[in-house]
C-alpha cells in the first residue's frame, strides 16, 4: 500500500528547524566582531547545529558595527561631492549671477518701460568706433567720441535762447569707473573726495574761507594768490596764541609741510581745525591746497545695486561733478574737466589702469542724450586703438 509519514516523525522534523533556527541566531549573537562564524556540533544542543555547520561555515555575516561603518563612510563620501557641487555652483552664480524677478518688480519694469534686465555698462555692438559723418546707422557705428570742445559746442545750440533757452546752464559730468582691484573676486569700496576746481564759478554754494601757515614767501605768495583769506608764518602763530586773530572766522585751516612743527602751541586752540596730513589739510602744493578747500567740490562715488531692471556688478561705479558753466571759456572748463580727473585717479588701485571707463557731459535731463568724450585719462580701448590706426593711415 502508500506508506504514510506520521505525525511523530513531521512534529520532530519541525521541531529540529526551529531548533537549528535558533541556534543559528544565538551564535551570531555571540560572535558578534567576528566576520567569519563557524557552528560546531559542542555548541548546539541535541545535536541539531551540525547539520548547519556546513552550510554557514562559508557565509560572512555582517554585524551592525561593520554596517555602521559602511554607512558611515558613504555619508562621508556623499558629504564631500555635495561640498564640493556647492562651491562649484556658488563660484558659477559668482560669475554670472541669477536674478530672480518677482511678478511685482515685472510690473514696476514694464511701467519704466523695460522688458528685459539691462546692464550697467551697454556693449558697444558696432564694428566701426566712429562715424566720419554727421549721419550714421547705430547698428554699424559705436556711440561717438568726442573731443571736450565739440561736446561744450553741441550743448550751447542746444540751450540756446531759442531752444532750451539756458545759455548760461552748469555744465556737469558723469564719471563711470572699474572697481576691480588688483586681487580676483575683490573690488573697491565706494569713496568720497573733495575735488579742487581751478576756475570757480557761481553754482549755489558759498566760498568757504582759508587761513594758511607757510614759512616761505614763495608758497605764502602761492596760496594767496590761490585766494587764501589769511596767510601767514610763526608772527600768525603767535598772533593766534595772543588772541589777536580769531579763528572762528575761519572755515578752513591749511599749512604746508615745512611749518607743521611749529604749530604744536596752538593744538589746544584749533583742536578739529588742526592741519593733519590725514584730513588732507597739509601739503606742499598750495595752490591746489587752497582751491580744494576754497571751490573744492564735494564728489560722492557710488555703487548702485539691488536696481530694478539692472543686472548687480559689483565692479560699476559712478558721480556726478560740476565743471562750469556754459559761457565760460572752453580753456577754463577744460582745466575743471582735467582736475577732476586726476583727483579721481588718485583713488584707483595700483593694479588698475583703467579705472575710469567712461566720461559724458550733460547739462539736465530735458536733453536726454549725453555727450560722451574722450581724454587720455579715460580707458577706452576701442576708441585709442581706432586713433592709433587711423594715425598710421594717414602718416
Amino acid at each position: 500500500g502508500i506508506p504514510r509519514i506520521s505525525t511523530t516523525s513531521a512534529l520532530h522534523s519541525k521541531l529540529n528547524k526551529s531548533l537549528a533556527v535558533q541556534n543559528v541566531q544565538l551564535c551570531s549573537a555571540v560572535a558578534m566582531k567576528d566576520k567569519q562564524i563557524s557552528l560546531s556540533q559542542d555548541n548546539c544542543e541535541n545535536g541539531s547545529g551540525a547539520l548547519f555547520s556546513n552550510l554557514f561555515s562559508g557565509m560572512s555575516l555582517h554585524t551592525s558595527s561593520s554596517l555602521g561603518r559602511a554607512r558611515q563612510a558613504t555619508r562621508e563620501r556623499k558629504r564631500k561631492v555635495y561640498m564640493a557641487n556647492k562651491k562649484k555652483k556658488e563660484e558659477r552664480l559668482r560669475k554670472n549671477p541669477v536674478v530672480h524677478i518677482t511678478i511685482k518688480e515685472k510690473q514696476e519694469m514694464l511701467a519704466k518701460g523695460i522688458t528685459k534686465m539691462q546692464d550697467w555698462r551697454p556693449k558697444d555692438w558696432g564694428i566701426f568706433p566712429s562715424a566720419e559723418d554727421n549721419f550714421w546707422c547705430s547698428y554699424n557705428f559705436t556711440e561717438p567720441r568726442w573731443p571736450l570742445t565739440d561736446a561744450l559746442s553741441f550743448l550751447r545750440e542746444h540751450y540756446h535762447p531759442s531752444m532750451l533757452n539756458d545759455s548760461n546752464a552748469i555744465v556737469r559730468v558723469k564719471l563711470e569707473f572699474d572697481m576691480k582691484s588688483g586681487k580676483q573676486g575683490r573690488f573697491v569700496d565706494a569713496f568720497n573726495k573733495m575735488v579742487p576746481m581751478m576756475n570757480g564759478f557761481e553754482r549755489g554754494v558759498s566760498e568757504k574761507t582759508v587761513l594758511v601757515f607757510a614759512k616761505s614767501a614763495e608758497a605764502a605768495e602761492t596760496a594767496t594768490q590761490a585766494g587764501a583769506k589769511k596767510v601767514g608764518g610763526t608772527e600768525l602763530i603767535d598772533d593766534i596764541a595772543k588772541g589777536k586773530v580769531d579763528i572762528i572766522d575761519f572755515d578752513y585751516v591749511l599749512a604746508h609741510e615745512d611749518i607743521l612743527l611749529d604749530l604744536k602751541p596752538l593744538i589746544g586752540i584749533l583742536r578739529d581745525q588742526f592741519p593733519k596730513k590725514t584730513l588732507g589739510t597739509v601739503g606742499t602744493d598750495m595752490a591746489k591746497l587752497v582751491k580744494t578747500f576754497s571751490n573744492g567740490q564735494y564728489v560722492e562715488v557710488e555703487k548702485p545695486s539691488d536696481v530694478i531692471g539692472y543686472n548687480n556688478d559689483p565692479s560699476y561705479a559712478r558721480c556726478e561733478a560740476m565743471i562750469g558753466r556754459l559761457q565760460m571759456e572752453d580753456k577754463l572748463i577744460e582745466e575743471n574737466f582735467i582736475s577732476l580727473l586726476q583727483n579721481m585717479m588718485e583713488a584707483s588701485p595700483k593694479k588698475n589702469t583703467g579705472f575710469i571707463t567712461k566720461a559724458e557731459i550733460f547739462v539736465d535731463e530735458r536733453l536726454k542724450k549725453k555727450m560722451r568724450v574722450h581724454h587720455d585719462l579715460i580707458h577706452d580701448p576701442l576708441y585709442t586703438n581706432y586713433l592709433k590706426t587711423k594715425q598710421a593711415a594717414t602718416a
